[in-house]
């Protein structure tokens, strides 16, 4: 029964329609009404007449023909791309079959003219906006044709009523109960819970309710992983306080105190022992120096600043000053540097920390720095060039470590923390920053800014916090006429 059922509703045929396309399967399923409907009212007028009207002529069996062309229409279709065409030639049919009627039903005043309004109906529903016209204009043109003929010729009559009033009255009748019976199925259809346009609303809404509950989970992950964050951070500056006060502290007692022995009793120690007493000193202060680092990379990580637009030629004249009465240090810039979006003041440490790279580890007694830059679609791309002794490739990515220096700290003295801070720096605005360089030929230290990253950055703070399911203007448009 299952198996029979599912050939006469041809859901096969069904079922090769895309589940996206909701409109394409609402239409299929009012195809298969208007079929089964129309074939129905066929073999209802057939008997009528057959039964009622003595001598009826050719019009029933114009009338199973109809009923025939549209069984046909429905079951030979096997392809979805071959709906449309199985749409007009079922309401094409049902036209020419009521305007041939009308020649011995009355004409203008037959009752077979009620059908028209659902053959117009179901053209704008099968066929779309310009099918519907089409269907409409051509109503309207056949309407007219049979009040002209009907009023100025005799080729239309009530013939096949023997021009009996009661007969005619009667067909008028049975052609408004089936018309209703034909509108009546197609609303019906579309209030009733089998639209698959509204099934398709409401799988999408109970969807969306889904989406929504794990957006809200999601959320208050994200809330509980915030909040834990400003507790790290919090217990961060709290380090970084007990970093500043309670370890410096002590560092400076025992330089204090090492600085009391060497003045009250230096001159009772060998050399030797001054010069170890020297180390001490030198090591309390490189500790001192390294807590300042820890704190400055530190810094760097929770310091938040809003992104502005940079004029990078401005920002490199704030920083060269410093470095204005020594003759030995030549740095050299472009006027056309471009304008950026960046954190102002987190872009600057970078630049200052690759110019103090490029003086402190250079070899030459005239050092020179060439800063340049370059723009593409998706970044800008800077480079600062020093002529010093250069960095073997192996060490390429060793500079780039906190801590890590390639001299010895008693040759130049330095804490390895400059390069790390700016590449923490360029990452977080969502570049890459990198070192091109061999030996004795000098350092081009580059890095990148992202302006792709960055115009997220700056989207940031309009996201809302939770997101809320949204309806589309196409759902709102299906609810409102369903």
């Amino acid at each position: 029964m299952k198996r029979l059922f599912e050939r006469l509703s041809r859901i096969s045929l069904y079922r090769q329609i895309p589940e996206d396309e909701v409109v394409s399967m609402q239409q299929f399923v009012l195809f298969r009404i208007f079929s089964y409907a129309g074939i129905l009212v066929c073999l209802g007028v057939f008997f009528k007449m057959v039964l009622t009207i003595k001598n009826v002529g050719l019009t029933p069996s114009f009338i199973l023909i109809l009923a025939s062309v549209m069984l046909i229409n429905f079951f030979s279709v096997n392809k979805v791309k071959n709906l449309r065409r199985s749409y007009i030639i079922m309401l094409i049919s049902a036209f020419l079959l009521l305007h041939l009627l009308s020649y011995s039903c009355g004409g203008i005043r037959t009752g077979g003219t009620l059908y028209f309004s659902t053959i117009i109906l179901y053209a704008f529903m099968l066929l779309g906006r310009k099918g519907g016209l089409w269907f409409s204009a051509a109503t309207i043109i056949n309407v007219i044709y049979l009040f002209v003929i009907s009023k100025y010729t005799n080729w239309t009559s009530f013939s096949l009523f023997k021009e009996n009033i009661e007969l005619i009255n009667e067909d008028f009748l049975i052609n408004a109960i089936l018309t209703t019976f034909l509108i009546a199925s197609q609303g019906n259809y579309l209030q009733s819970r089998k639209n698959v346009v509204i099934e398709r609303l409401e799988k999408s809404k109970k969807l969306l309710e889904k989406n929504y509950i794990l957006v809200e989970e999601k959320n208050n992950l994200l809330n509980d992983y915030a909040n834990s964050l400003e507790k790290k951070n919090a217990e961060l500056e709290k380090f970084a306080s007990i970093a500043s006060h309670d370890l410096k502290a002590p560092l400076r007692a025992i330089g204090n105190l090492t600085g009391i022995i060497e003045d009250e009793a230096g001159h009772l120690f060998d050399e030797e022992v001054n010069n170890n007493f020297s180390t001490i000193k030198n090591r309390v202060e490189r500790m001192e120096l390294l807590l300042n680092a820890l704190l400055e990379y530190s810094k760097v990580e929770r310091s938040k600043e809003n992104f502005q637009f940079v004029n990078i030629f401005n920002l490199l004249n704030t920083i060269l000053p410093r470095y204005a009465n020594n003759i030995s240090i030549k740095i050299d810039f472009d006027k056309n540097l471009p304008k950026v979006v960046a954190a102002p003041k987190k872009l600057q440490i970078v630049f200052e920390n690759l110019i103090e790279n490029a003086i402190r580890f250079n070899d030459k007694e005239a050092i020179n720095i060439k800063i340049t830059s370059e723009e593409t679609d998706d970044y800008w791309l800077f480079s600062v060039k020093d002529n010093g002794p250069g960095i073997e490739k192996r060490y390429h990515e060793k500079v780039f470590i906190i801590f890590q220096t390639l001299n010895r700290r008693d040759d130049v003295e330095s804490i390895g923390v400059g390069l790390s801070i700016a590449k923490k720096i360029v990452e977080d605005f969502g570049g890459r920053i990198w070192v091109e360089s061999e030996i004795n030929n000098g350092a081009d230290f580059r890095f990148t800014l992202n302006k792709h990253t960055i115009k997220r950055k700056l989207a940031l703070p309009l996201i809302s916090k939770t997101i809320k399911p949204q309806v589309s203007e196409k759902e709102k448009f299906y609810s409102n006429v369903f």
